[in-house]
């Protein structure tokens, strides 16, 4: 995911000061939050909204990336202090759990408004089957992404997108600038490499949640990645994010793969966009990316005297309405169950695209471990794609790097 601020950003929605009501003033309530840039318009919108209809309610939105949001709310709230709603990604609750950072919200919030949502986000939001963040929505998959003006119909296979993504590359090694690409992806972060470990049949944890990495599904993606340049020659050395993202834009690459957040961006700057799951040499036949949410957890530190104000802003951000709305906007499965059969969520095609590719991933693991899975494979993976370590290897240090990681996690 994109995360471009590196400083908190307060917005104090709305902007002005809100009535009191005859039993005194408004109860406050602090909520900090990781969204992309291109939803935080809507979101303010939707709070401001809130507020005007709930003038017994003040809600202070602050903003924070992804990395700063889980180092400052730890920070905050082991000094009892910190915001009473922290909206981010579900793969925090473990993190948060290990440190008693987060309460339970179904001891808090109403059981009518959580039996609104879909079964599978819901379990998103669980640990150890007690449920610690109430998911906005069910996605933030990766799925595989192509011009319809360059690629007539998606791939149904690897020998299909083999052929598809050579024929449309041309690269002028004397200017770049003059080159097409038929595939490029973010070729060095793990939570792209995941998808393809998980599709050749890997699982990041046994049942006890420890490491599971030094095996051959994990030394077939690897060369499965590797092979991607030296083999098949595609992609471009030192992809990343942005490179695959812009030459996508500017119609310069076939197919590329990126998350359902990016999307609607990609739309909107013209492209004729068409989504389906990834092909891949295995058994399976497609890589299969993580499913992961976003939404919102307490703070231990949250007192129990905010409980009504809590639940009103739940119950509204949770109407079917507000969540189709605010997911259509990221293209992302709404968690509400009711929020999927509005007319606008149906009729709208990415967010049919987002819930056909949910159907080709797994689960991500909310577990704290998960933090020394994604520190173990990165310098590895990329140690293979640099050709300074062979896949047999790298998957022995991933191995052995994630098992020392998980014992500095739990202290040991």
């Amino acid at each position: 995911m994109r995360n471009i601020l590196k400083k908190p950003l307060l917005v104090l929605a709305a902007g002005t000061l809100f009535s009191t009501i005859a039993l005194g003033k408004a109860t406050e309530i602090t909520l900090w939050e990781q969204m992309e840039p291109a939803v935080r318009p809507t979101y303010i919108k939707i709070v401001d909204e809130f507020m005007k209809k709930n003038p017994d309610v003040k809600v202070n939105v602050v903003h924070y990336s992804n990395e700063d949001l889980r180092t400052q709310f730890q920070n905050a709230s082991l000094a009892g202090q910190g915001p009473d709603i922290v909206y981010g990604p579900n793969d925090n609750i473990g993190i948060f759990m290990v440190s008693d950072l987060i309460k339970p919200i179904d001891k808090v919030v109403s059981k009518d408004l959580i039996q609104k949502f879909n079964e599978g986000a819901l379990k998103s939001g669980m640990y150890d089957n007690q449920l610690y963040l109430l998911p906005e929505f069910l996605g933030n998959q990766i799925a595989l992404l192509y011009n319809k003006d360059m690629v007539a119909n998606a791939p149904k296979n690897w020998e299909e997108f083999l052929k598809i993504a050579q024929a449309n590359r041309a690269v002028d090694a004397k200017d770049k600038a003059n080159s097409k690409y038929g595939f490029l992806y973010n070729e060095k972060e793990p939570f792209w490499f995941v998808g393809f470990y998980n599709g050749f049949g890997g699982e990041i944890f046994d049942s006890k949640n420890n490491p599971n990495l030094d095996n051959q599904a994990m030394v077939d993606a690897l060369t499965f990645v590797r092979d991607i340049r030296a083999k098949y020659d595609l992609g471009e050395a030192g992809m990343d994010y942005d490179i695959a993202s812009q030459l996508f834009k500017q119609k310069k690459a076939a197919m590329i793969l990126n998350g359902a957040w990016s999307w609607k961006e990609y739309e909107d700057a013209g492209i004729n966009l068409g989504v389906a799951p990834m092909p891949i040499p295995s058994k399976n036949g497609y890589a299969l990316f993580t499913n992961a949410s976003k939404g919102y957890s307490l703070s231990e530190n949250t007192p129990d005297k905010k409980t009504e104000a809590l639940n009103k802003f739940f119950d509204y951000i949770f109407s079917p309405e507000i969540n189709a709305e605010i997911s259509l906007n990221q293209s992302q499965a709404p968690g509400i169950e009711a929020a999927r059969e509005l007319p606008q969520v149906k009729n709208d095609k990415l967010m049919q695209d987002s819930i056909e590719t949910i159907k080709y991933t797994v689960p991500m693991p909310v577990v704290p471990e998960m933090r020394a899975i994604w520190d173990a494979m990165r310098p590895n993976l990329e140690a293979v794609l640099n050709g300074k370590m062979t896949p047999e290897d790298a998957a022995k240090k991933m191995q052995k790097d994630a098992v020392d990681g998980i014992k500095i996690i739990k202290g040991e």
